[in-house]
């Protein structure tokens, strides 16, 4: 059974993208080991991710949306790394056969894999018990040209300016609309945070609650930005646990101070979310949608950081990414507000061992 599940779901359907990768997949699904060929003068690059159910997504998630992100996550760590995908491998636990589940997750991964032309070659399957969670394990390997610096966290410079992708924060946001959805608010978030959390989800609209989730549960991938980047970015993180921590990864490693701009976070959310700025409440969302950005998680849009040279170069990239800081001399991320000064931050961003579960 075990064999027939892994060639219905996983390896016919993905049979025509291993075989459009050409001799760059040499063996796939079916041997003992999957056989890759990096381009000439490459470096190979490989991360790997695991996704558990109850911690990671939520039981009544949608296959698709969970086959799709198990892979987006992966694939975020290639694109912090400018380098493009080769192929993946899965490993699966199972508490049971689920064939419609099973279809709805091979079809998620199908249809990321193919948008990014990255091929299933291999993996494993296994029966978890029947008590237990859905776990979910991907590596996925990547190429880039070997004169590539791959963007490493150490590399920072002081003076340069801290820029962002699309919306971080929003994932997050993604998620306490979920949690409020199973009536567990209250297990997301701090109790002092909780009235300002309350406050802000019934200001929201309904026609941004949808870009929320879906932003949670099918993010968007920037291999394509990270290739753009080559060239101008000294180091870059994705942001899988929060922009202050996530931000402090490659602060720290340099051994510089990220200094982040209140007032463009700030600027970033009123352009999701232009009826904000008419709000009475507006001072107080604004400043519970920065804690979000800095202390969410999942967002998997990219950070990075580059020479104030390079500033013309950025700002023309589509969609056009924002500049919300800079790196110093100094230790630890620090808030820069319009009318005091700065303020370090001190908060935690997402935390395995410290986080409640869905």
């Amino acid at each position: 059974m075990e064999f027939d599940l892994i060639s219905r779901y996983f390896k016919e359907p993905f049979a025509d993208l291993v075989q459009s990768r050409g001799e760059s997949v040499l063996a796939g699904i079916g041997d003992d080991c999957a056989a890759l060929k990096p381009a000439l003068n490459h470096t190979l690059y490989i991360s790997t991710d695991t996704l558990v159910e109850g911690v990671h997504f939520f039981s009544d998630d949608s296959a698709h949306g969970v086959g799709w992100k198990s892979l987006a996550c992966n694939l975020s760590d290639l694109a912090a790394c400018g380098a493009t995908p080769l192929g993946f491998t899965l490993n699966l636990s199972l508490p049971s056969v689920d064939e419609n589940w099973l279809s709805g997750f091979s079809g998620g991964l199908l249809d990321l894999a193919a948008q990014e032309n990255c091929p299933l070659v291999g993996g494993d399957t296994t029966s978890a018990g029947s008590n237990t969670a859905k776990t979910i394990s991907i590596t996925v390997f990547g190429q880039a040209p070997a004169g590539h610096n791959g963007f490493h966290r150490a590399h920072a410079l002081a003076g340069d300016e801290v820029w962002v992708s699309g919306t971080p924060g929003l994932a997050r946001l993604g998620l306490l609309l979920q949690y409020q959805r199973v009536g567990q608010l209250a297990a997301c978030c701090k109790q002092s945070e909780l009235m300002r959390v309350e406050q802000l989800l019934a200001a929201l609209p309904d026609h941004l609650k949808q870009p929320a989730l879906n932003a949670l549960q099918q993010p968007v991938t920037r291999i394509r930005l990270g290739q753009q980047l080559h060239g101008l970015a000294n180091a870059c993180v994705d942001l899988s646990d929060g922009l202050g921590g996530d931000i402090g990864h490659i602060a720290n490693s340099s051994g510089l101070m990220a200094n982040l701009s209140v007032l463009e976070i700030q600027a970033m959310w009123l352009e999701y979310w232009p009826e904000l700025a008419r709000s009475p409440d507006a001072l107080e969302l604004l400043g519970t949608l920065v804690s979000t950005t800095l202390q969410g998680g999942d967002d998997f849009e990219l950070c990075w950081v580059a020479k104030p040279a390079h500033h013309n170069a950025i700002q023309s990239i589509e969609p056009r990414p924002r500049r919300i800081g800079t790196l110093q001399q100094g230790k630890g991320v620090w808030l820069a507000r319009e009318k005091a000064g700065p303020e370090r931050w001190l908060e935690q961003s997402y935390n395995h061992f410290a986080e409640p579960r869905p």
